[in-house]
């Protein structure tokens, strides 16, 4: 290790800054933990912009919550940034992951680094702006994301066609139902009704990139929860199960189904499978065992 990272990472703890705390934590704690890769690119970008503030550069010895909590209130409404520049405040979200990374960044520095005594995160109050009254709003849905145009996902079907055809159906899930991708890819069939036409969210699959495998758990927001679609999605859905049926009865003992195993206090509940490995499983064995004409 040359010099400079000695001084980096082995400064003495008096010297350290809020933004070189948010490099340490990042490294030995975030990246290695078990947080989903989407979530952990997503503290990544938080970290990025809070060191583009001058609390950054504060050091931990000398940071105090009202310090913390200026910074959080510009977040919140907006106004004059050091550089000048008008900004207008950001979402709850976004908001929302600058405080995870800062009260988890500074839990990491007082235990285990003891850099400090106490987490002075622990006194900030979020505050946000007043939005107009929307009647048809979702608290479980995610702020300010919006759907891809129509004509990019045609686009993104017509290149899954060719490169990667299993990976069609849970994009087509997760377009008409409006679910997060891993939501899409955890569906079970006993979660599809198709009279009723709506889906049971239970689950999400996620890849833990510090064992470098795809984990089934809970949604995001740890909720079940209930979603209709319309009628494009439930024929894609009706389509996809005949087409399962029929290749399962054509391959017999050479198909076979992908199962999950839930498992909650060290004791197994239920064995499902889930629609997209199942679809995937099948690609696989045509490509090995094609079909006669």
């Amino acid at each position: 290790m040359d010099d400079y990272e000695s001084k980096k990472f082995i400064a003495k703890s008096e010297n350290i800054t809020i933004g070189e705390l948010l490099d340490i934590w990042a490294e030995e704690e975030l990246k290695t933990g078990t947080l989903s890769n989407g979530t952990v690119q997503n503290y990544l970008g938080a970290i990025t912009n809070i060191k583009k503030h001058p609390i950054s550069e504060r050091k931990l010895k000398n940071v105090t919550s009202e310090h913390l909590q200026a910074f959080f209130d510009l977040l919140s409404f907006g106004g004059t940034y050091p550089d000048g520049s008008e900004r207008k405040g950001y979402s709850k979200d976004y908001i929302r992951s600058f405080s995870a990374v800062l009260q988890q960044s500074f839990r990491f520095a007082v235990s285990p680094k003891q850099y400090i005594t106490f987490n002075p995160m622990q006194y900030i109050k979020l505050k946000y702006q007043t939005d107009e009254v929307d009647l048809f709003s979702d608290d479980d849905m995610d702020g300010d994301i919006q759907p891809i145009p129509r004509e990019d996902y045609e686009r993104l079907i017509e290149f899954l066609q060719n490169y990667n055809p299993p990976a069609i159906l849970p994009i087509q899930i997760a377009y008409y139902a409006g679910l997060r991708i891993g939501e899409a890819c955890g569906l079970a069939w006993q979660d599809v009704n198709l009279e009723e036409q709506c889906l049971t969210i239970r689950r999400s699959i996620r890849y833990d990139g510090s064992r470098h495998k795809n984990i089934i758990g809970p949604t995001k927001r740890k909720k079940v929860r209930i979603v209709d679609f319309g009628d494009t999605l439930a024929e894609i859905l009706r389509n996809a199960r005949k087409e399962q049926l029929k290749n399962r009865m054509q391959y017999g003992e050479l198909y076979h189904k992908n199962y999950y195993r839930e498992v909650k206090d060290k004791t197994e509940f239920t064995m499902s499978s889930i629609i997209w490995t199942e679809q995937r499983m099948f690609q696989k064995i045509i490509r090995k065992y094609p079909l006669s004409a």
